[in-house]
């Protein structure tokens, strides 16, 4: 019993490599680094980034079938380091966040040097940002999640470098796992410099 069992597991293997090797995975297309600041638009904590990422190609079928409409997509995944200030009300600090977003994606729009586009994804951040943004509340716990969605600009200097500028809107929030949940909502702008 237990040499059919290893051969059913064994041919189980077997037949699900095979159409794993067949599996079109996503190839770099662009990479970059991106700098940029802002405000939260409702206690004025201040956050500046420097963010660093790379674009993957999506399946073959869905980028023919967008580049034949004059549009480019990236799936981006987009660590970041930030310093963040806080110097608004009685505790005013200045700290740190370190974050991810395996999940976010690029759209731009037609074939010449400037290219408009637009972004979003999903992450996660820490930051040891705790000071109180309304009275009596900080942000619950250490550990956040990440909303983002934004509009830039591509220009393509030639092939291979592109230089955009892009507007962001940011939201971070512990979900409710904690009692206290204010969030940030950050609007901040975004300068980057990419290679293909």
């Amino acid at each position: 019993m237990r040499v059919y069992a290893a051969a059913a597991v064994l041919w189980t293997l077997v037949l699900g490599a095979a159409p794993a090797a067949a599996v079109e995975w996503p190839t770099v297309r662009e990479w970059g680094l991106q700098a940029g600041g802002g405000n939260d638009i409702r206690s004025g904590v201040q956050y500046y980034s420097l963010q660093p990422y790379v674009g993957f190609g999506l399946w073959h079928g869905i980028d023919g079938w967008l580049e034949d409409r004059g549009m480019h997509a990236l799936w981006m995944i987009e660590p970041w380091v930030a310093f963040v200030s806080d110097q608004q009300g009685d505790s005013q600090s200045d700290s740190f966040e370190i974050g991810f977003s395996p999940v976010f994606f690029r759209l731009a729009f037609g074939n010449g040097a400037l290219r408009p586009y637009v972004e979003g994804g999903l992450g996660l951040v820490y930051t040891d940002l705790r000071s109180e943004i309304r009275v009596g509340q900080d942000l619950g716990q250490r550990m956040q999640f990440s909303e983002q969605g934004g509009v830039g600009l591509q220009y393509l200097v030639d092939d291979d470098l592109a230089v955009s500028l892009a507007v962001r809107f940011r939201h971070i929030s512990n979900a409710g796992i904690a009692d206290s949940n204010p969030g940030l909502d950050t609007l901040y702008g975004l300068i980057g410099l990419s290679w293909r």
